[in-house]
């Protein structure tokens, strides 16, 4: 049987750039084991597996890198959204899917022009857990291998902000302090983070490469190696909560534009709302452009 399969490179317009996602538009059948082998023989990012259902802008959503399967978030469900969108031949303006997964329902809108699907955005609800409780800024600099002056004391502060994952996040003074941040993981283990549950930090700065951003982001931690630059579509909620803490926030709707990567490398920008009601969920939008780069066909017997 034939699987047909995208390639999708995730906010961003421009190919080979942003997050790289492979995405299976119509998985019915395919197995667990399958979709491992799948994501594992593309070797994308991640890869995400569209299982259609009785409604069909409700479909099912399956989300899996090249070792295991991980929750649908922001950048698998924005490349399945923009997929979808481009297949579909009718001559809506928007699109509206609610995708389920394993954990809850996701809703995407798509907005079209001339029938191509040019902005995609989807909405999440959050219950964040905002813990003030860091590690002093010395054991900070040490564990990213800066110096006290490279942490940002005056405008923001460092504070732990758990969602799915629970987040230290720092913010950091200039552009270069964050690309040149190591993380160390001896002084990581001597701190209070390490026994904390953090699973990993987001460095962040108001300096960012291109003025159409306010903030750049870096995650770093003891499974991200540090030459890379991982996605940060899933930590959107976590620092739009961080935002929320801080007592000079105003309630409302608030808007924000995320810088990660540099153009020279696979740069994304992620365009962000949310509101801010002062309450215990949070309702985080998150956006941007999506480009197809390859197309192909698998053929694969799903009884195998």
């Amino acid at each position: 049987m034939d699987y047909q399969y995208f390639t999708t490179d995730v906010f961003t317009n421009k190919k080979f750039s942003g997050a790289p996602i492979a995405v299976f538009p119509k998985a019915t059948g395919l197995s667990d084991q399958k979709m491992q082998q799948l994501a594992q023989e593309l070797n994308q990012l991640q890869t995400v597996f569209v299982h259609p259902s009785d409604q069909p802008q409700k479909p099912n959503l399956r989300a899996f890198t090249p070792h295991r399967e991980i929750p649908v978030g922001s950048h698998t469900s924005v490349a399945a959204a923009h997929v979808l969108a481009k297949l579909d031949t009718t001559n809506n303006d928007r699109d509206t899917f609610l995708f389920e997964h394993n954990t809850g329902v996701i809703t995407a809108h798509v907005d079209r022009e001339d029938r191509e699907p040019v902005f995609s955005q989807v909405s999440l609800t959050v219950q964040p857990v905002v813990d003030n409780y860091t590690p002093t800024v010395s054991e900070i600099a040490d564990m990213l291998m800066l110096t006290i002056d490279d942490i940002e004391q005056l405008k923001y502060r460092s504070i732990q902000v758990a969602t799915d994952t629970r987040y230290l996040i720092v913010p950091i003074r200039s552009l270069e302090a964050l690309k040149s941040a190591r993380f160390n993981l001896a002084a990581w283990g001597r701190t209070s983070a390490a026994s904390s549950l953090v699973e990993e930090i987001l460095l962040f700065c108001t300096e960012t490469e291109k003025n159409i951003a306010n903030f750049h982001f870096r995650l770093v931690g003891s499974d991200i190696a540090n030459n890379s630059n991982p996605p940060v579509g899933s930590v959107i909620p976590a620092f739009s909560a961080y935002l929320c803490s801080d007592k000079k926030a105003r309630p409302g709707t608030n808007m924000y534009s995320v810088e990660r990567g540099y153009s020279e490398t696979r740069q994304s920008i992620l365009d962000v709302e949310f509101d801010h009601k002062e309450d215990e969920l949070l309702t985080v939008r998150i956006g941007g452009e999506a480009v197809i780069s390859t197309q192909g066909l698998v053929n694969i017997n799903p009884a195998d």
